[in-house]
């Protein structure tokens, strides 16, 4: 379990938990996680991580409220994770009321459970596929979880989409230069938008040369 630096590149959460290990099998292009694995040599093995699934005491610790990111690194719900290591995670979860678990997916066609009240669950958006995009909604809108939240991160192209759930996060490309870097206009558009729903609003901090000054940094309600 990490903890997370306020101006790091998750500064949406308090800290990381991978219980999962190896190398992301999405295979999207600009993952960060899969060009760390490769670049430091990292054992690419799909499996459960050496003591991670023994955090329960370490959480229990943690002052209520607190913000863990689940698998920030790995697609739970790839069929290359075994439901016996998801249902462990679950089981952590569920006995860890007092926290909050996000948990970030590409593959919402793939969830297989109703998600316990303290998970926010979320689905990835950006743009480059509009049809895909508009799919990926539709599949959050049917699973089950107390709070839902879209991640527009990163944003490669306009989606033209009024679908927010709970909670809108924002981000853009990082590392890849100025070709990748979203329209101001965008922005302001999906942030006018997600104020007509009540969607709390949440851009990260790589948007700051973009959008200038202070950046609007909500949470949504954990009482949802």
């Amino acid at each position: 379990m990490n903890k997370q630096k306020k101006d790091g590149n998750i500064s949406w959460t308090d800290y990381t938990w991978n219980p999962v290990r190896g190398l992301c099998p999405v295979g999207c292009k600009y993952c960060y996680a899969r060009a760390m694995y490769k670049r430091f040599k990292l054992d690419p093995e799909i499996r459960p991580a050496s003591g991670n699934f023994e955090h329960l005491r370490k959480f229990k610790k943690l002052e209520a409220g607190t913000k863990i990111f689940v698998c920030s690194t790995i697609e739970i719900f790839h069929p290359e994770i075994k439901p016996m290591w998801r249902s462990l995670i679950f089981k952590i979860i569920r006995e860890s009321p007092h926290l909050i678990f996000q948990i970030l997916t590409k593959m919402p066609e793939n969830i297989d459970r109703p998600m316990p009240d303290n998970v926010w669950l979320g689905v990835s958006v950006t743009g480059e596929d509009e049809l895909i995009d508009m799919w990926t909604l539709d599949a959050l809108r049917e699973a089950k979880a107390k709070v839902k939240f879209v991640s527009y991160e990163p944003m490669l192209d306009w989606l033209d989409t009024d679908i927010f759930f709970d909670w809108l996060i924002i981000g853009k490309l990082t590392g890849f230069g100025a070709k990748h870097k979203p329209r101001r206009h965008w922005i302001d558009e999906l942030i006018t938008k997600a104020r007509m729903k009540n969607t709390a609003i949440f851009l990260k901090n790589n948007l700051r040369e973009i959008m200038g000054g202070k950046l609007i940094q909500e949470f949504p309600d954990a009482n949802l």
